[in-house]
């Protein structure tokens, strides 16, 4: 695509409204036939967009915005991949809680490259359809008990590998979660990611999800907004919403403003998904009641995002 930040709004803008018919059935089949539109999409903010426009579905379009955050978590996973984030196990997700282990095969060091994985992770998103999974694990603890972790890479196909899948969620259904099994992975250097498995990707990645999938949600309301012929004003909304959103998601996931940002904009994404239940009454029954199913999406984490934004505001009273 140009080098125009506003390109997807152009985008947008232009495009015919779209038909339903013959959808996939799975979120892997949508992908895979969605690739190559989202190929040219190299800022991930776009992608989720562009990805959620092309959606029939609000879990379709999560799932995409899902992926599009790894992508920018993890800039040297390949696009057609289908990733899932292994961070939670049975007491949460903070770094004290993750049990997982990854151990050298030889203990004495001869061979530092090579390591083993153990452990189990829970409510793995898109557990199911993953082909990569990036697991969480700990190294042991350092001189203040703090827990090392480091992020590892691993393949679905790999020997020791199991997944059990959990009952469906009451809403987007289609996005399969489940428990990871790790038992006796052998697992190279390089197959380990660089840097701080906390500071780098755990940390950062809840903010980072939040903008890319909100801005997935925001292209599957312009989809419907073009669909069912929505009025300008609120098209205007939804597009000045996915600028504000863009904009975050190209900064610093850990820089404050970001987060204060981050909370204003999703105060205004809260008010305009309100405000446009009026419209929805018009739209076409199946896609209204998923929606409805669906809409609880949106207000998941909000405690953990309350937390975050008043921690960015008490660092500028600290300053």
């Amino acid at each position: 695509m140009p080098e125009n930040p506003l390109a997807i709004i152009d985008w947008l803008v232009s495009q015919p409204a779209p038909a339903d018919a013959a959808q996939p059935p799975t979120i892997k089949a949508w992908k895979s036939r969605h690739d190559k539109e989202l190929a040219p999409w190299i800022d991930t903010p776009d992608r989720a967009v562009a990805g959620g426009f092309l959606a029939d579905r609000v879990a379709y379009a999560f799932a995409n915005g899902y992926h599009s955050a790894l992508l920018r978590l993890v800039p040297s996973l390949a696009p057609d991949a289908f990733p899932a984030l292994c961070i939670t196990e049975e007491g949460g997700g903070h770094p004290r809680m993750i049990k997982s282990r990854l151990a050298p095969i030889d203990p004495d060091g001869a061979d530092p490259a090579k390591w083993r994985l153990n452990g189990r992770k829970q409510f793995i998103t898109g557990a199911a359809e993953a082909d990569v999974y990036f697991v969480a694990a700990s190294t042991g603890t350092d001189e203040s008990r703090q827990n090392n972790i480091r992020l590892v890479r691993i393949n679905s196909d790999e020997a020791g590998v199991s997944v059990e899948l959990m009952p469906d969620l009451p809403f987007i259904p289609e996005v399969s979660h489940g428990v990871l099994w790790m038992k006796d992975i052998p697992v190279q250097a390089s197959q380990m990611l660089p840097g701080d498995g906390y500071l780098r990707y755990i940390k950062p990645f809840r903010t980072i999800e939040d903008l890319h999938v909100s801005s997935a949600v925001l292209g599957y309301f312009f989809r419907i907004a073009t669909q069912f012929d929505w009025p300008r004003p609120q098209k205007q909304e939804i597009l000045s919403l996915i600028v504000a959103m863009r904009t975050l998601a190209m900064g610093d996931p850990l820089d404050t403003g970001v987060h204060i940002a981050l909370g204003g904009a999703l105060q205004m994404m809260d008010r305009l998904t309100a405000g446009l239940d009026l419209l929805w009454e018009k739209v076409d029954a199946p896609v209204r009641e998923a929606w409805e199913r669906d809409r609880t999406l949106l207000g998941i984490a909000k405690k953990v995002r309350t937390a975050r934004l008043a921690s960015a505001w008490d660092h500028y009273k600290a300053g």
